[in-house]
């Protein structure tokens, strides 16, 4: 019998590994449980998706509409419906990565499935970015069901479910091209074990402004109430002309978009933070129709002639036809950075209008978002000549660790062109986003890499991760009293 009460799931995709499937999976959840009082009627959980790395493409783009979970008895209840607006994703770029997508109210009782609704397409990067290979998950149909089944999953005390897309089991036949895929779920702790971090995109109406304390708290149709902290430097935009904003510009009511770096409440029932760098905040009149027009993503920086672009794509909100866009700048506006920072490996953000099909496809850019790069603000602080404004990578061991939190780095040479020179430096990483790892990491002897900006041999931090630091930790349920 499934109970009155409910359940709050907030979802994330990821990445891990496990073994091999058909058109079904069967796994056992372990979830982190949390102790619901009694006169809880309603619990908070979390379900995160997970992937790991294959051997045998460097991307893999799908397009996920719907997540539903099954019981015994037949009863289904919804956890994501994007099938206006699907979420686009290079499932590899998810390895030890988390992202939360949707947050739905289902029945508190034992739910043994889940199937998750797929467009039918499927993009197969090459290892070397040469070779784009359109395929399908179905010979037919616009799209594709994969269950996973064999479930167990209590949502009285259940606080998180993982759902795992294997890519290392997935398949591709070049006679029928179809790729079978695997989805699972894995162990709760053991996959929030192997995360470095959780990010999140977030699309809805601000409902409350708090000006001393920078944040923005945003309804999202998918992620519920959700709190965005305005990190060291963020910048917000028009969506529209590309203009900068001031906080105090933004009203309650105005549509934006957010994507950061998430951190969840003590328990599943508080408020989830999305630290961001950047946001955007588009027209009174944009609406599901006009928003289909504009696209967005990010990459690294492949080449740049005269205002011409050329990126090698990480994330976009379409399935791309090739590894590499080609972005008009001639119209652009920078939130961070310069056309200068547009080096070869510099990782952007960009929003514009897609036009063209195929390998001729291109983005004419209505604003550049440089990662780690200083925002105009910044730049005229320190001075517009003023190479202490200028991007700079950092690449080194740490050394020693003050108890204020900065750090000591020795770096080696480096032939990239933004990279400091061979030395020691202080790093100040406490207006920096965590991309890998946490502040625990930064021990004598780890390594660790940063992007920011250098004022002699302090070096400011905007991104910064320490690589192979993973382990965050999963939420208890915390019920909800009526």
């Amino acid at each position: 019998m499934w109970s009155v009460g409910s359940l709050v799931l907030a979802l994330t995709l990821g990445a891990c590994g496990g073994s091999s499937g058909d058109d079904a999976t069967s796994a056992t959840v372990a979830v982190s449980t949390g102790s619901p009082t009694a006169a809880a009627a309603s619990v908070t959980l979390q379900t995160y998706i997970t992937d790991n790395l294959t051997s045998d493409y460097a991307k893999v783009w799908v397009s996920i509409q719907r997540i539903v979970a099954t019981a015994a008895d037949g009863t289904e209840a919804v956890l994501l419906d994007a099938s206006a607006e699907p979420v686009v994703v290079d499932l590899a770029s998810l390895a030890s990565v988390g992202e939360l997508v949707s947050s739905a109210t289902v029945p508190v009782g034992v739910w043994t499935g889940v199937k998750v609704t797929l467009a039918n397409a499927v993009q197969l990067v090459s290892l070397d970015g040469l070779t784009t290979t359109d395929a399908k998950f179905a010979a037919s149909g616009d799209t594709f069901d994969w269950t996973v089944r064999g479930v167990t999953l209590d949502t009285a005390t259940a606080a998180q479910l993982v759902l795992d897309f294997d890519l290392e089991h997935f398949s591709y036949s070049a006679t029928t091209g179809l790729v079978t895929p695997d989805v699972k779920v894995p162990t709760t702790g053991t996959a929030f074990g192997k995360f470095v971090r959780q990010q999140g995109r977030v699309h809805g109406t601000v409902s409350a402004i708090d000006a001393s304390a920078g944040t923005l708290t945003i309804t999202d149709a998918r992620l519920g109430s959700v709190v965005v902290t305005l990190a060291s430097d963020a910048v917000i935009t028009n969506a529209a002309t590309g203009a900068t904003m001031t906080l105090a510009e933004v009203t309650a009511g105005a549509t934006v978009r957010v994507k950061g770096t998430v951190t969840p409440g003590a328990t599943t029932d508080d408020p989830v933070t999305v630290t961001a760098t950047l946001v955007q905040v588009e027209p009174a009149s944009s609406s599901s129709a006009a928003t289909t027009v504009a696209v967005r993503g990010a990459g690294t920086v492949v080449s740049l002639s005269g205002t011409t672009l050329t990126i090698a794509l990480t994330e976009a909100s379409f399935l791309p036809s090739s590894a590499t866009l080609v972005l008009d700048l001639a119209s652009a506006r920078y939130a961070h950075g310069t056309a200068a920072d547009l080096v070869a490996g510099a990782t952007i953000h960009f929003r514009g209008k897609l036009s063209g099909s195929g390998s001729s496809s291109s983005v004419s850019a209505s604003m550049i978002d440089v990662e780690g790069a200083a925002s105009a603000t910044e730049r005229a602080r320190r001075g517009a000549d003023s190479t202490s404004a200028t991007l700079s990578t950092l690449s080194g061991t740490v050394g020693s660790v003050a108890t204020d939190g900065t750090f000591t780095a020795t770096t080696a040479a480096s032939s990239s062109a933004r990279a400091v020179a061979a030395g020691t430096y202080t790093v100040d990483p406490s207006g920096a986003v965590w991309r890998a790892g946490s502040a625990s990491c930064l021990v004598a002897g780890a390594s660790v890499r940063a992007s920011g900006t250098l004022a002699d041999t302090t070096f400011t931090a905007r991104t910064i991760e320490v690589p192979g630091c993973s382990g965050t930790t999963s939420r208890s349920a915390a019920g909800r009293r009526h």
